[in-house]
């Protein structure tokens, strides 16, 4: 099998939240008097890490306030709204089958770990994967430290796995892991930006099988 372990992004790879994620800034942006993002086309093109820099894009002053104040409420427009996030297109039949054939799954995440549990209990997804991977903190500083630290302490070979997931971050952090890497296009980036980062981009969830079984 070409593949030992599965590693997945979570928000916009297995979690459909593009919605939510879009209400919850637009709280941040209605606040300051901003223009709010009207669609997710719009949403795709501005959104990327680090979280700090996509704000600053939004016409956010960081310079006049603190990046915490609407990192958090961003946060708490974010988990108001939980409830109505589902899994992205397809990804479970994906899942199930990775599952089947013995292949260990893992989630490194830029979010919170507690909230990441939060979600992955809605969705039901929990016994998927044998490891959880999420930051410390609420305020998105990235996955490539998470990342860093997974490779050094863990005693699997990763040259044997792959990442999954929906953004150039994702890209990065497979770089970091020295894995393969897929990324999505429907997820929280634009398909032109993902093709610029050098590994495969695909459009549907169940691509992913061809590349794990091929």
């Amino acid at each position: 099998m070409k593949y030992s372990c599965i590693i997945w992004d979570f928000n916009g790879t297995i979690a459909d939240d593009l919605s939510i994620s879009i209400y919850a800034i637009n709280q941040v942006l209605n606040r300051r008097g901003l223009p709010i993002i009207k669609d997710t086309d719009a949403y795709r093109k501005v959104f990327g890490f680090p979280v700090r820099e996509y704000y600053k894009r939004l016409g956010i002053d960081l310079k006049a306030e603190p990046y915490e104040v609407p990192a958090k409420e961003w946060v708490d427009a974010y988990t108001a709204g939980i409830s109505e996030i589902v899994p992205v297109a397809g990804v479970q039949e994906v899942l199930k089958k990775i599952q089947d054939a013995g292949i260990m799954q893992i989630i490194l995440s830029a979010s919170e770990e507690n909230m990441l549990h939060k979600m992955l209990g809605q969705l039901q997804f929990n016994t998927f994967f044998d490891k959880i991977l999420g930051a410390q903190d609420i305020y998105g500083s990235g996955k490539a430290g998470i990342a860093e630290k997974f490779a050094k302490e863990s005693d699997l070979d990763l040259s044997g796995a792959l990442f999954i997931g929906d953004t150039d971050h994702d890209a990065a952090a497979a770089e970091v892991l020295g894995c393969d890497c897929l990324l999505y296009s429907g997820g929280h980036m634009a398909a032109d930006k993902l093709m610029s980062c050098g590994f495969p981009v695909i459009n549907q969830m169940s691509e992913v099988l061809h590349t794990v079984f091929s």
